[in-house]
């Protein structure tokens, strides 16, 4: 995939929104800064409101996520995210999520 179509992103952003009610989706790396190549996944991070821990399992919003996506027919990576640990890792020079949030496209903002 080389370049992303925007209906695609929007599609993906309403099944993301309709499944887990983010805070953000961003889209980030070679598609968000417009060097995608043939072999390139589209990267996206979702910011929810509530903190992972004991009662709510990181890895069961995935498996959601992944089946909401499950019928986008792209390579995509994602990674998901509380608001607490964005405001940690926000100024971190190497963390992937600090990574998304200065060099991303924000997708999704809840009003």
């Amino acid at each position: 995939m080389t370049r992303v179509d925007e209906r695609l992103l929007q599609r993906m952003t309403t099944a993301i929104v309709e499944v887990v009610d983010p805070e953000q989706v961003i889209l980030f790396g070679s598609h968000a800064h417009g060097a995608a190549g043939t072999d390139s996944d589209i990267d996206l991070v979702i910011i929810e409101a509530e903190p992972f821990g004991p009662g709510r399992d990181r890895g069961a919003e995935e498996t959601r996520l992944w089946r909401a996506l499950a019928k986008f027919h792209v390579p995509k990576d994602i990674l998901v995210y509380s608001r607490e640990e964005v405001d940690y890792w926000r100024n971190s020079l190497n963390h992937v999520l600090a990574r998304a949030l200065r060099e991303g496209k924000v997708l999704y903002e809840r009003p």
